[in-house]
This record gives C-alpha cells, sequence and structure tokens, in this order.
C-alpha cells in the first residue's frame, strides 16, 4: 500500500512539473510601456482601450510586426481610422478590432465620429 502511495506522488510530481514546462511556453514581456503575453518570442497583442471618449493608452510603442487590438468599453458609438491604414466598422461597446503593424513609422489615429478622440502608434 505504501509503494502504492508513493508511485501515485511521484505521478503527480511529474504530472506537475510537466504542466510548468507547458506554460512556460507563454510568458510576458514589456514592449513599450505595455506587458503583453508573448508566445514562443512572439508579441500577441497589444492593447488599447476605450472609455469615456479616449484611447487609453493615448500613445503606443510596439514593435513592427506586432498587433495592436482595441477594445470598446464606452457607452458611445465609435470608430478607428488611420488614413491610408485602416478603418473599423462603427464599434459598439463590448466590440474589438485588431491591426497589425508590418512597416516602421508613427500612425496617428482618430475617431470618426468624434475627431477630438486621437492616439497613436508608434511603430520601431
Amino acid at each position: 500500500m505504501y509503494g502504492m502511495l508513493r508511485m501515485m506522488k511521484r505521478s503527480l510530481l511529474v504530472c506537475f512539473i510537466f504542466s510548468m514546462l507547458l506554460v512556460s511556453a507563454c510568458s510576458q514581456q514589456s514592449v513599450g510601456d505595455e506587458t503583453v503575453l508573448v508566445d514562443n518570442g512572439n508579441a500577441i497583442t497589444n492593447t488599447v482601450t476605450i472609455t469615456n471618449f479616449v484611447f487609453d493608452p493615448q500613445e503606443l510603442v510596439v514593435d513592427v510586426g506586432a498587433s495592436v487590438l482595441w477594445k470598446h468599453n464606452d457607452n458611445a458609438a465609435h470608430t478607428l481610422v488611420s488614413q491610408g491604414l485602416f478603418k473599423s466598422e462603427v464599434m459598439s461597446r463590448g466590440d474589438e478590432f485588431r491591426f497589425t503593424f508590418s512597416e516602421k513609422g508613427e500612425y496617428p489615429y482618430y475617431c470618426s465620429i468624434h475627431p477630438s478622440m486621437t492616439g497613436k502608434i508608434i511603430v520601431r
């Protein structure tokens, strides 16, 4: 009986160690001022939240190839427009919009419904 219990403990320990190795494939790192999830060294997303007629953060620095996710958390409808680069549909609370930046540069954007709402993505 003691031998069987000992074997079960070892099996649980092996399962735990294996699980930790799997989880370690996804980790966190800093990109600019944002902390993002990383999968084997590839940035998954940087997030901008839309709340109270403000993009937060208003300016976000990301690396080439990074995706930015805008999460609409406001009661008013909004859009995302970066001239010549992207234009979202009209977004309602709970909607999301994602764009992947493939070239270095500074990309200002705004809400076409509320033009005073502005933001900028800086790709390095």
